[in-house]
C-alpha cells in the first residue's frame, strides 16, 4: 500500500507472469488500474448487459471498473508492475454550478461574449 485514506487508497502491484486474482467485486468503489511496465488484462463481466469484457494495458495504459461489476486482473507472459487504485466515486461528477463563465467585469465592459 502506498497511500490509505478514508477517501482514497493506492496500491503498488508487482504481478508474475501467469497470474491472476479472483473475480470479485466492490460494492461502494471505484476500481482504477494504471500499469507502469508490463501488460495487464482485466476482465469486467458488465452489470447493466451480459458481457464479459477484457481490456489490454500496456505502459501508461490506464482503466477504470465501476461498483458493483465483478472484475479480475491478469498478466500475460511477462511481469507486470501496476497502481491499484481505490476510490468512492469519480471526482469529476460532484459539480453543481450556480452561474455561467464568460468574460468577467461590469456589463457595460463585455463584449457579449459567453463562453
Amino acid at each position: 500500500m502506498i497511500v490509505s485514506t478514508p477517501f482514497v487508497e493506492v496500491h503498488r502491484l508487482r504481478i508474475k507472469p501467469g497470474m491472476q486474482c479472483s473475480m470479485h467485486r466492490h460494492l461502494h468503489k471505484w476500481n482504477d488500474f494504471h500499469v507502469i511496465s508490463g501488460k495487464l488484462f482485466i476482465e469486467v463481466d458488465k452489470a447493466d448487459y451480459p458481457l464479459t469484457d477484457t481490456t489490454e494495458l500496456g505502459p501508461g495504459g490506464t482503466t477504470s471498473v465501476k461498483p458493483g461489476e465483478y472484475h479480475r486482473f491478469r498478466t500475460g507472459d511477462e511481469p507486470c508492475e501496476a497502481l491499484e487504485i481505490y476510490h468512492p466515486a469519480v471526482l469529476s461528477e460532484d459539480i453543481e454550478r450556480k452561474d455561467c463563465g464568460g468574460q468577467s467585469g461590469p456589463p457595460e465592459d463585455r463584449d457579449h461574449v459567453r463562453v
